[in-house]
């Protein structure tokens, strides 16, 4: 509990199966904040992402951030988070869906 709450982070003891006890706060510099709002793509929602502040807690972070949210299927949701000033190798993976609306899929996107 001392080394979390050291960190800056917040400590919540649950019964919940495998829930975490230490967490960042929603207000924690660390991490990543949306700027600006949320694109509507053909197969989902884009959005940029800048790092809150200088703080690191792995290093070599990346600022900013593009994550793509794809409506695959009904039950499948595709996400991917990529630099978009620095290209990089994909695997040539093809993953065919029939792309569904938001209102359509059993679940849900919120940012």
């Amino acid at each position: 509990r001392e080394a979390c709450e050291a960190r800056g982070c917040t400590w919540c003891s649950t019964d919940v199966p495998n829930a975490p006890w230490c967490f960042f706060p929603e207000d924690s510099p660390y991490g990543y904040a949306r700027s600006g709002n949320a694109e509507k793509t053909d197969k989902g929602w884009r959005v940029t992402l800048n790092k809150r502040q200088a703080l690191t807690l792995f290093g070599n972070d990346i600022s900013p951030i593009v994550l793509e949210v794809e409506f695959q299927t009904k039950d499948r949701l595709r996400f991917k988070l990529y630099d978009p000033n620095k290209q990089r190798f994909e695997v040539p993976l093809k993953i065919s869906g029939p792309g569904v609306t938001a209102e359509e899929a059993n679940y849900e996107v919120e940012f």
